[in-house]
């Protein structure tokens, strides 16, 4: 991520940033201009807010070393019918976390403010399909500084073909969010300690295999103490938590009967970004996890170098060879540096329940609801050049389709037609297993 804009320009961007948010929500057109697609499965969809709180952790995220660990979640399920829809985010959540989330990913904040009118077509409250067995359940995690909702369309496409699918914020690393008791827990801004920089630095620009094992092999070491590093443990430690929690029923009473229709024994982690490194960390220490997806996300787990997951892995990509993640980052079709995670490298790719799809023509961020919501110049600079309506339905049908097979035990032919159908393109990391077996003398 690019370096974050000064507190002086924050504190000047955000009077203004309000004053355009409240016209938009006060102007009935935006709505009708700004909505998400309706999901295409055969279920009307739900939706509702609550929070899970840990007491057992205390002071994370920047808030008061006695206060415990809250995480806002949402959740989207099968509903008994369909409604009118509702505000794509509440005017309270427009109003704390458009701003920030300009603020963190340096957009121009009318081209954010204008989220305030979107609409999605899920239904707030509506009551839980009547079914004779339970949904599978889904957990997922967004994007570094983002918001918890930013996947609203792929939970609600999952939802409609029988998922139950509930959203975690991580406050202190997302945007800026407001908590039901009114606690305002702001992006923690820290700095990175400058010895992660320089490691950082070093292996984005590394040519050369050999170069970059070196660096992997002092990766645990850079991340000790570093920003990044409590980031790994506290999202990883959310979601344990919060899956726990589900298992045990232990939830706010309005939302029972709805998580009462998920089955936690048939259980996805997933998420976007870091919450995608977050979800095949947390899989893997998880016992009912049957299945982990990472919508581009690097790994940040040193466990999971040179060492196998142990679990079915998606691994969608953002068009790495013409829209590199970070600068400096290699660009050629054969090598992405998740090559060097999730198996190990002398068997890299050779896996049958890991697999890495690249989505050609699309940027990080339009692994998230945005590029169908924004509108203005310059956005594919943010985005990519890929039609977003034909990137949201090919991310959501091969993310089904992948898990109909580990959660429903639907065909497995079915995965690999929903991955040429959405036009993705299949990633081998024979480059990677070629060096390492080049290394150990083995044949490649």
């Amino acid at each position: 991520m690019n370096a974050l804009p000064s507190r002086r320009l924050v504190r000047r961007i955000a009077p203004a940033f309000r004053r355009f948010l409240l016209a938009a929500l006060a102007w009935p057109g935006i709505a009708a201009a700004c909505a998400l697609p309706a999901p295409d499965g055969p279920h009307p969809v739900g939706f509702q807010r609550f929070e899970l709180t840990d007491d057992a952790r205390r002071g994370l995220g920047g808030e008061a070393a006695d206060v415990p660990r809250t995480l806002p979640a949402a959740v989207w399920y099968p509903a008994e019918a369909a409604g009118a829809g509702r505000a794509y985010l509440s005017p309270a959540e427009a109003e704390v976390q458009l701003p920030a989330l300009a603020r963190n990913l340096r957009y121009a904040p009318e081209s954010v403010a204008a989220l305030g009118g979107c609409r999605a077509p899920d239904t707030e409250g509506a009551a839980p399909a009547q079914a004779a067995s339970r949904f599978p359940l889904v957990v997922l995690s967004h994007g570094f500084y983002s918001y918890p909702l930013q996947n609203t369309a792929l939970a609600g496409a999952l939802a409609s073909h029988g998922y139950v699918v509930v959203a975690l914020g991580h406050p202190g690393d997302s945007a800026d969010v407001r908590l039901a008791d009114g606690r305002l827990v702001p992006t923690n801004m820290a700095a990175e300690k400058p010895e992660f920089l320089a490691w950082r630095h070093a292996f984005h620009s590394a040519s050369a295999h050999a170069a970059r094992a070196r660096l992997i092999d002092g990766y645990g070491e850079a991340l000790a103490g570093s920003r990044l590093g409590a980031s790994v443990e506290v999202w990883r430690d959310d979601v344990l938590f919060a899956v726990r929690a589900l298992q045990a029923g232990d939830v706010p009473a309005p939302v029972r009967p709805v998580l009462a229709a998920a089955d936690a024994g048939r259980l996805a982690i997933a998420g976007m970004s870091f919450g995608g490194s977050t979800a095949a960390s947390a899989c893997r220490r998880l016992p009912a996890c049957r299945a982990a997806i990472s919508l581009d996300g690097l790994n940040f787990d040193p466990e999971l170098f040179d060492a196998d997951l142990q679990r079915p892995l998606l691994l969608m990509l953002g068009d790495w060879v013409r829209f590199p993640m970070y600068d400096g980052l290699p660009s050629e079709a054969g090598f992405n540096p998740n090559d060097y995670a999730y198996e190990r490298w002398e068997a890299a790719g050779l896996s049958p329940d890991v697999l890495r799809v690249r989505v050609p023509g699309t940027r990080h961020m339009s692994f998230t609801d945005l590029p169908l919501l924004m509108a203005g110049e310059g956005l594919e600079a943010h985005f990519g050049d890929a039609d977003p309506p034909a990137v949201a339905g090919a991310i959501a049908a091969a993310s089904r389709a992948f898990l109909d097979v580990h959660l429903k035990g639907a065909d497995p032919a079915a995965l690999p037609r929903a991955i040429e159908a959405g036009g993705l393109v299949r990633h081998d990391p024979r480059q990677t297993r070629a060096w390492a077996r080049s290394r150990s003398g083995e044949q490649p």
